[in-house]
């Protein structure tokens, strides 16, 4: 019984099978934490871009007369986003331009929220565009 239990621990001391599967779960977390880090990124581009189209939008709006008053500018802003938490929007028409200020928390973009050191930041996207007569 003792020289079977001596050869079997012999065998499994030199057996390589599955050498692989620990570098495999030790490198695991890291590739996990890429991809969700990775998801993040994206998920805060594809935000961003998103806020740019609609400011751009309302900017152009007011611009031409469609949007008649700057509260009604920030209600379109805020009705669009309002998938994300904490917009700020500031619209002024100063000699002639529409200036629009937005802010919007990163946290509020994120997905899975890997990017922990960005959540406390803002996004501020700022436009300026002149006011067609």
């Amino acid at each position: 019984m003792f020289s079977t239990l001596r050869r079997a621990r012999r065998r499994f001391l030199r057996e390589e099978e599955g050498a692989a599967t620990i570098e495999a779960v030790i490198w695991l977390p890291v590739f996990f934490y890429i991809l969700a880090l990775s998801v993040d990124v994206t998920m805060i581009f594809h935000g961003y871009s998103r806020v740019i189209r609609v400011v751009e939008d309302v900017n152009r709006g007011i611009s031409v007369g469609r949007i008649a008053t700057v509260d009604e500018g920030k209600t379109k802003i805020k009705a669009a986003l309002s998938t994300y938490s904490d917009v700020e929007a500031n619209i002024s028409i100063i000699d002639g331009v529409v200036v629009t200020d937005v802010s919007v928390p990163v946290k509020s973009l994120a997905f899975i929220g890997a990017a922990s050191s960005m959540m406390s930041k803002y996004i501020v996207i700022s436009t300026q565009q002149y006011k067609e007569f």
